[in-house]
């Protein structure tokens, strides 16, 4: 879904959002070691290795699922800002016994013997240095038009950190209607859902 063949970047007012290509990987290996930022997706400072696995996840995401975060680039200097998209992630049907909802942001990162559903993930991260300027709004607001517009999904959801209040209020933005708490990666996280076929059209 993100991209379909036939298109091949999304645009805003301000921003470009694209696939990510091999021109990216020095900017998000640098962005996932910036504490500020790592605190809210893997908890800590991603060292390279780590992050250059997760570009070929993505990458694999693209070929197989048609799914995968886009880097957002900002037309006024073609500077790279961060990423949004939807990711081909997945959830457990039922929570364990006293524990919480697992949840993958990558749906072949699920155990082979789990019993999951595949729900898209609309996320978002960005440079500490554009934090505060309403990109993530404005491609958040980009990704969910386009998916409210190819209607392939009946809803998708958002997982979020707790403590990241910046994109909580983005996604208060878009009425998404609070699920409860999911593991990731061995963390509790919000879980949003964002009804598509519920919700009126984004501008």
């Amino acid at each position: 879904m993100t991209l379909l063949a036939p298109t091949e970047v999304l645009e805003t007012a301000r921003l470009v959002l694209r696939r990510m290509d091999a021109s990216d990987l020095d900017y998000f290996i640098a962005i996932h070691q910036d504490p500020d930022v790592a605190r809210y997706i893997s908890g800590k400072p991603r060292p390279p290795a780590e992050t250059e696995k997760w570009f070929q996840d993505v990458q694999d995401s693209y070929a197989h699922a048609s799914l995968g975060p886009l880097a957002v680039i900002r037309k006024s200097d073609g500077a790279r800002v961060g990423r949004c998209g939807l990711s081909d992630a997945a959830i457990d049907r039922a929570a364990p016994p006293g524990g919480l909802q697992r949840a993958w942001l990558f749906r072949t990162h699920a155990p082979a013997d789990a019993q999951i559903q595949s729900l898209p993930e609309l996320g978002y991260t960005f440079g500490k240095a554009h934090w505060g300027q309403g990109y993530a709004s404005e491609a958040a607001r980009a990704v969910f038009g386009y998916a409210q517009a190819q209607r392939e999904f009946a809803e998708i959801m958002s997982v979020i950190h707790p403590d990241n209040g910046g994109s909580l209020a983005v996604a208060a933005k878009f009425g998404v209607r609070y699920v409860g708490e999911v593991d990731v990666i061995g963390q509790p996280y919000k879980r949003f859902h964002w009804p598509l076929a519920a919700l009126p059209k984004v501008p």
